[in-house]
């Protein structure tokens, strides 16, 4: 494909565990990739980049201005359009909170770019229903632009029914999977049994591990319950990566009932640090909600256990839809009894949880595989392109 002419991704900002997989975009786009965005809201819990990643690609930085907390939010654009008054494509963050995103796609437009936006396009928060305002605001962008990537396979099919279905390419969504999937080669020939040791976790235990922010909404006092069951009758050990506002209840409740071999880890966002926990662990147990970190546990092999979304919202993050029941993991009912059910199944059978945990990873959730669906999705709205 050709690279000339400049691609602006424009997003309100960058987490930490995107740089690697937008360096690998650029890559792909020779080089053309130029990321335009801003820092988070005071306060919020997104993964600000490390200074130990390296970004392969343009940066232009935007400033960002939100109200009652990240729920509005606007963006000036000018810079970028002064820098690159005529670039290839546009590639835009779906997001209805965003209030800018209409003028910014109308001065693509005007600019000569072919347009993509890039997301779920649905709320996890409340059912869906195209009536809604801001669920019929997300479907008019949509329709609007000459191209959507989607997170994943089910929001794709969603989408298909409201936009054209030649116009969807699918981006499924994902971490960097190079840097994953080479980490657990190391791991696994250093073998389980010794990282362990080095982490200083017992060899025999069953154990548990937690990935993700300690707040309710993942399910952090559920987390607490089953493993209480667990290790009523088995020896067991909970690792607990992350950090939030749930970390001193949690410490408590720990301590109340008196349970033994729970280990806080704190937020470890770099995979290098996350990972060996997480491939020293028998299976990740999320009782809320899951997203990227079903691409994290499937890729070092280890299966997940999460609990079904409460009432009619999604809930979940789309990326959930990985968790196939009986094959990789387990989405039981909302009670701990169904939780517990499901984590002592997995253990049953570990083995063949986790090459099927892993086999999705490597067949389904690689960033090579994201890449190329960003790179056919703007492909297809350059101006350039073969008609």
């Amino acid at each position: 494909m050709t690279t000339e002419g400049k691609v602006l991704y424009v997003t309100r900002y960058v987490p930490a565990y995107r740089i690697p997989v937008l360096n690998q975009l650029n890559e792909a786009l020779g080089g053309n990739l130029v990321v335009c965005a801003g820092e988070p809201p005071h306060g919020s819990s997104v993964l600000k980049s490390s200074e130990s990643q390296t970004e392969l690609f343009e940066r232009i930085q935007l400033k960002n201005r939100f109200w009652w907390g990240d729920r509005v939010h606007f963006q000036n654009y000018n810079a970028i359009f002064k820098r690159y008054p005529r670039p290839r494509a546009l590639l835009a963050e779906d997001s209805p909170r965003s209030i800018s995103l209409p003028f910014l796609l109308r001065k693509a437009r005007a600019s000569g770019a072919g347009r993509v936006l890039w997301g779920i396009f649905y709320s996890v928060h409340r059912p869906f229903s195209a009536r809604h305002p801001l669920q019929a605001y997300r479907l008019r962008m949509a329709r609007r632009v000459e191209a959507c990537a989607c997170y994943t396979k089910s929001v794709r099919d969603r989408l298909s029914k409201y936009v054209d279905p030649s116009r969807l390419f699918l981006a499924q969504n994902t971490l960097d999977t190079r840097k994953l999937f080479a980490l657990r080669q190391v791991l696994e020939s250093e073998g389980r049994a010794a990282i362990r040791e080095r982490l200083g976790v017992n060899k025999g235990d069953v154990v548990l591990v937690f990935v993700g922010q300690l707040i309710r909404r993942k399910g952090t006092r559920e987390l607490l319950d089953v493993f209480l069951r667990i290790q009523s009758d088995t020896n067991a050990s909970l690792l607990i990566i992350g950090d939030g506002p749930d970390r001193d209840p949690m410490s408590e409740i720990v301590s109340q009932k008196e349970l033994r071999n729970v280990h806080f880890l704190g937020a470890l966002s770099l995979l290098e640090d996350s990972c060996p926990y997480v491939y020293a662990a028998d299976v990740t147990v999320i009782p809320g909600y899951v997203g990227l970190v079903a691409n994290h546990s499937f890729g070092l092999g280890v299966p997940l256990v999460t609990m079904e979304a409460p009432g009619d919202s999604p809930f979940h993050g789309p990326e959930v839809e990985s968790v196939i029941d009986g094959e990789n993991g387990f989405i039981t009912k909302r009670t701990i009894s169904s939780l517990e059910s499901g984590i002592r199944r997995v253990m049953k059978n570990r083995n063949v949880f986790s090459e099927n945990a892993l086999r999705c990873a490597e067949q389904h959730l690689t960033s090579e595989g994201m890449v190329q669906g960003l790179v056919d999705a703007i492909e297809f709205v350059s101006p350039n392109r073969q008609k």
